[in-house]
């Protein structure tokens, strides 16, 4: 008897046949979730849109917090701790010849003096005081002295009268009678004050505006939104491959999206809070503080408030029907979602392509660039206000330049362009920063230009901040009267926690000016001519180079 032949392939090799076959799907699976995320295939123009719209929505928001963030922990030992700081610009040099002996001589005086500042600043407490010296030729010339709280005011010049002079507004009515009928408030407002009044959590900020954006990508519609691939992006070195992304908003869209936000915001209650908040916070604070300022009702601001969109509401419904109009925005994507560029453009009739509005925005491994810039429809031309920045880290250095230009004509209104290079070293930073500026001059036909050059060198200590550095300033078009340039040092230290004390003011040390009599003001005349013939002896010298022709 024939024994049948087995066909059957073992069970070993089937259960083999089944990983590869899954293994297979994995790749194939992988590859093609890996093409749709880098490459964006099977996603509509819609879809790819959006997504870069929020990768860029990501990145900005993430910029944002660190520059907060970084600015908070800068300016928290100047918040929370007293600071004492001292400040002091020499070498004060000048190029110039002048034809006035006089003015001359006192340009050579500038070079030989010196300027020493003290300053004590106590946000908590809202005090503040210090003094300013003025040294020539190694000798300290005069000083005046000041210090201020929240109600006090006072300064003193010891070498011309002994006592402070100072004025508090707690007597306001007095002052305001001796000041002609100028209202004075019940206390100066500080930074601080301010500060805390319009603080906002980003959290709130985030929480309150997403709800804006969802509705814009719910309300774009496929056929506002084309694509054009394999386009070329080229802007300050960076070439890169992209694609290029078109949405069309004719009139009836804009103003359908424009009416959809208004009617959300007019009846947004978040939204509402958030501005009311911080609109009231400042005016109880300047109310508190007895400045003049009319606040209206809460009832009265939301009046207000809704019918500001009620405006936008009402003008969207009066867009014809009929007209052609239409905003395009371009933007360039790469194959990271990253927006490099974004372009807002204006048809109207017959004027096509008119440029509202134009960005590039890239981080490419150590490149940053960034450019943004408000375009002025009467003149395309010309009519220009933009900012630029670029920088390139390189380990502990940063090189870069940045610049803002304002221009109506062809000839600029500000043009401000800085190129620098800092190094940081442990605590120490060095930077150094070459600069040019045109100014317009309402008085003159030409511009008021220069350039010039900051060196600065800051290091961090255990309690705060040592820092010197080099300021020269170079005229372009100097007048003959004029120098041609100038250059001075400057070094200053900052130390936190040194605790402050503002003099109390007694009728032996101080004058009120709210109720000096006339007697005392007449003894405080004396005082003051008879030490200006003192300080005039004693500087006799001085004095002689300038009375001398």
């Amino acid at each position: 008897m024939e024994t049948a032949t087995n066909v059957n392939p073992p069970r070993k090799s089937k259960k083999k046949a089944w990983l590869i076959a899954g293994a297979a799907a994995v790749v194939v699976l992988g590859g093609l979730g890996t093409a749709y995320a880098k490459y964006d295939l099977f996603k509509s123009a819609k879809t790819i849109y959006l997504q870069a719209e929020a990768e860029s929505m990501m990145k900005f928001s993430s910029d944002a917090s660190k520059a907060y963030g970084e600015y908070q922990d800068y300016m928290k030992p100047y918040l929370e701790k007293p600071v004492h700081s001292t400040t002091e610009l020499s070498e004060i040099a000048l190029d110039a010849t002048i034809p006035d002996p006089q003015a001359q001589k006192i340009l050579d005086m500038l070079g030989k003096a010196k300027l020493v500042m003290q300053s004590n600043i106590d946000e908590q407490k809202n005090q503040q005081s210090g003094n300013l010296e003025v040294h020539l030729q190694d000798k300290k010339l005069a000083t005046l002295e000041y210090f201020m709280n929240d109600s006090v005011m006072g300064f003193k010049l010891p070498e011309f009268y002994s006592k402070y002079a100072y004025m508090d507004l707690k007597d306001r009515d007095a002052l305001k009678e001796k000041l002609g009928g100028e209202e004075l408030p019940k206390r100066f407002v500080s930074y601080s004050d301010l500060n805390e009044a319009i603080n906002f959590n980003q959290d709130e900020l985030k929480t309150v505006m997403t709800p804006y954006a969802l509705l814009y990508a719910d309300s774009i519609k496929d056929s506002q939104v084309s694509i054009k691939k394999d386009v070329s992006f080229s802007e300050e070195g960076l070439k890169a491959d992209a694609r290029e992304i078109t949405v069309t908003f004719n009139a009836q869209e804009g103003a359908a999206l424009a009416k959809q936000i208004a009617e959300k915001a007019k009846a947004d209650q978040k939204l509402f809070d958030l501005i009311y908040s911080r609109y009231h916070n400042v005016a109880t604070l300047m109310l508190d503080s007895g400045y003049k300022v009319e606040e209206i009702s809460k009832e009265e601001f939301k009046k207000n408030y809704e019918q500001a969109f009620d405006d936008i509401i009402k003008d969207t419904e009066d867009t014809d029907a009929k007209s052609t109009d239409q905003l395009r925005m371009v933007v360039l994507v790469d194959s990271d979602h990253q927006i490099l560029s974004r372009k807002l453009l204006l048809d109207e009739k017959e004027k096509k392509d008119q440029l509202v509005y134009s960005s590039v925005s890239y981080d490419k491994g150590a490149e940053t660039f960034y450019r943004y810039s408000l375009h002025n429809l009467s003149d395309q031309q010309n009519g220009e206000m933009s900012f630029t920045y670029r920088a390139t880290e390189e380990k502990d250095k940063t090189k870069g330049k940045f610049s803002i230009l304002m221009k109506e004509t062809d000839q600029p209104i500000l043009d401000l362009s800085t190129t620098f290079e800092t190094t940081k070293q442990d605590k120490k930073t060095i930077g150094n920063y070459d600069f040019a500026l045109v100014v317009a001059d309402e008085y003159s036909s030409d511009p008021v230009a220069l350039t010039g050059n900051v060196t600065v060198n800051e290091t961090k200590t255990d309690n705060g901040v040592d820092s010197d550095g080099t300021v020269k300033v170079n005229f372009s078009n100097p007048t003959p009267d004029m120098p041609k340039g100038f250059s001075f040092k400057l070094k200053s230290k900052a130390e936190f926690g040194k605790a402050l004390e503002i003099p109390a003011m007694t009728a032996d040390n101080s004058i009120n000016f709210a109720k000096a009599t006339d007697q005392q003001m007449m003894e405080a005349q004396q005082e003051v001519m008879q030490n200006t013939d003192k300080f005039m002896t004693e500087n006799t010298e001085l004095v002689q180079q300038f009375m001398t022709p």
